[in-house]
């Protein structure tokens, strides 16, 4: 959506169903340097996994999500932000400041190439030669408090602990059961929390959103006696896979998709209108691979429609853990000095990997259950699949692992009253480099240089936003501003509201495109050939940006879901041991049976020798 650029400050202000564009007022700056903790607010940062950029109520949603609008309407909403295509990637920007290849975290490491392997920048953990965001507000003066995923470095050395983060309960891993201590996929021999220092043991009634929120919550109340602000990170397993939710939350949902993924989608994006949101008049962009809802068999219609209804009832629950987190900060007076920031790791994602191959199949036919009377339940491993997922990223192209805008752009929102006009939507471009200098400038700590406590550390590259959600810039970048991004074999740079990008398999043909992103959200229409020196110049560019930040392009020939089971095999045949001993065991039981069969009958001369 394009905002008019004669204003000096482009946020839009939405009143109920209409929108006011008017000049931010010029609010009153934080100090530089270390503001006294009296003036600071607290801030809680909320990070969703795996959502699309439609799933939000405010973003268009069917899904019930109230708690997350009433922080989107005492806010700001962008339309334009991104973040790296893959969870790992995108962790390690918001956490450094620095591109993800800087930061240690250059592709997602079960699907890591290997020409990738044991390369700099390719470490799989937060690099020690970067900032942390931990250190620098605990180091600022703010209680530092983390639950949820991490997911950038193994073993409790490589803890939020060890990043500057006071108490935390951390999974080490990309993702987990949402019932039990369980691994989601045989990526792990096992699913490993780090709690303040110690493995976690998990209790026996554990959920994940709601053990998560629970932690959150003591931080807070037992920190109280610090007097300082808190700054609170709440990274969901929610709605990454396994998609698990309490029966009840899924039941709210369980007529809502009978009418199939195209309904849903256009209804979506209906309302996007509606809200300003997405111009009208976009044709819906369709994957490679799309099913007709009409094609589906009535058996495979009701086992999505549940799916579906899982994922809804998953994000359900954990919008109302949200609304308790809010309503215990209200009652300790805590809510209207808190700032809220809200986003998804990356776009949705679309694979099965119950349907990936023989032997994922045969392992998560060994150790979930698949039927459609269980899914979401524990025990259960539900993926809503391709379709969905497209759903999810209503109105944007592909998927997460992309370079396209499903994969990377996602909801983002600010909530800071007291110091930014509720109700705002903008489509400025910021990126998740953005959200480091953005929290500190917040927090009233100055921006880190090249030097940190007589560390050479690596200086942060992103802008901070609140200047322009203030009304004290007309822009958060600059023009002629550009971000280079590249990950499992996906290529991107944007500039001045023009993207090139470059997709391998299976998800397109590894062909450079130029889409103007401003007016053609959906890359619908390739301008390669029509802005040929505009093509050229941003590839320049963008080999500029590969050999800035040590990238190393996967092999000629590289396909991520191979290199998924390549890398992984050995861990998956640990896990399948058992079954594989089990058939093994049969199938000579089998052979010896036939063998002495076929003794027994020659001895009575039924066959001939």
């Amino acid at each position: 959506m394009a905002i008019s650029h004669a204003l000096p400050h482009r946020v839009q202000w939405s009143l109920a169903l209409g929108t006011i564009a008017i000049a931010g007022a010029a609010h009153a700056a934080m100090p530089a340097g270390n503001a006294p903790a009296g003036l600071r607010p607290n801030i809680v940062f909320i990070l969703i996994d795996d959502a699309g950029f439609s799933d939000l109520g405010s973003y268009g949603s069917e899904i019930q999500t109230p708690n997350l609008d009433q922080i989107a309407k005492s806010g700001v909403r962008f339309t334009n932000f991104h973040t790296a295509s893959t969870c790992e990637s995108s962790r390690a920007m918001l956490h450094t400041g620095v591109d993800h290849h800087r930061a240690g975290a250059g592709t997602l490491k079960v699907v890591m190439a290997d020409n990738q392997k044991d390369q700099p920048g390719y470490e799989g953990y937060l690099s020690d030669k970067a900032h942390s965001l931990g250190r620098l507000l605990r180091d600022g003066g703010y209680a530092t408090y983390f639950a949820g995923k991490w997911n950038l470095g193994d073993g409790v050395e490589r803890s939020p602990g060890a990043k500057g983060w006071d108490r935390y309960i951390s999974l080490e891993q990309t993702g987990a059961d949402n019932y039990e201590a369980k691994v989601y996929a045989p990526l792990n021999m096992e699913a490993v929390w780090w709690e303040d220092g110690k493995r976690a043991q998990l209790p026996l009634d554990f959920f994940s959103t709601r053990h998560y929120v629970d932690k959150v919550i003591q931080y807070i109340d037992e920190g109280k006696g610090s007097n300082k602000p808190f700054f609170a990170t709440l990274a969901l397993q929610a709605v990454h896979s396994p998609l698990q939710a309490p029966e009840v939350d899924i039941d709210k949902y369980k007529d809502r998709y009978t009418a199939g993924w195209e309904k849903i989608r256009g209804e979506r994006y209906q309302r996007q209108v509606q809200m300003g949101l997405m111009p009208a008049g976009l044709k819906l962009p369709e994957s490679v691979r799309a099913t007709r809802w009409n094609g589906l068999s009535e058996a495979d219609q009701k086992i999505y429609a549940k799916k579906m209804a899982v994922f809804a009832g998953m994000l359900d629950n954990a919008d109302q853990h949200i609304g308790r987190l809010r309503a215990h900060l209200k009652s300790t007076g805590r809510l209207d000095s808190t700032v809220f920031i809200v986003m998804s790791d990356n776009g949705a994602d679309a694979y099965e990997l119950n349907k990936l191959n023989l032997p994922f199949k045969l392992w998560y036919q060994a150790n979930f259950a698949l039927g459609i009377e269980k899914l979401g339940q524990k025990g259960s491993y539900v993926h809503y699949g391709q379709d969905w997922a497209e759903v999810s990223n209503t109105p944007l192209s592909s998927f997460k692992g992309t370079s396209a805008e499903g994969g990377m752009r996602v909801p983002f929102i600010i909530s800071y009253p007291q110091r930014i006009r509720p109700g705002g939507l903008t489509d400025q471009f910021a990126y998740a480099t953005d959200f480091l200098p953005t929290v500190l400038d917040i927090a009233g700590i100055a921006l880190p240089g090249d030097e940190y406590r007589g560390e050479k550390l690596m200086r942060p590259t992103g802008t901070s936003m609140l200047p322009y959600l203030e009304g004290l810039a007309d822009a958060i970048h600059p023009a002629g501003y550009s971000v280079g991004f590249e990950g499992t074999g996906a290529d991107m740079l944007y500039r001045d509201g023009y993207k090139i990008t470059r997709n391998g398999p299976p998800a397109s043909d590894n062909k450079w495109r130029l889409y103007n992103v401003r007016t053609d959200p959906t890359e619908s229409r390739d301008l390669r050939d029509t802005e040929p020196e505009r093509f050229k110049s941003m590839l320049a560019e963008y080999q500029n940006y590969m050999q800035k930040n040590g990238v190393i392009k996967p092999s000629a020939g590289y396909d991520p879901l191979r290199q998924l089971l390549k890398n992984n095999w050995p861990v998956l045949v640990r896990q399948m041991a058992g079954v594989l001993t089990v058939a093994a065991l049969l199938l000579l039981a089998v052979v010896a049976g036939l063998v002495f069969g076929v003794r027994r009958w020659r001895r009575r001369g039924q066959l001939p020798a």
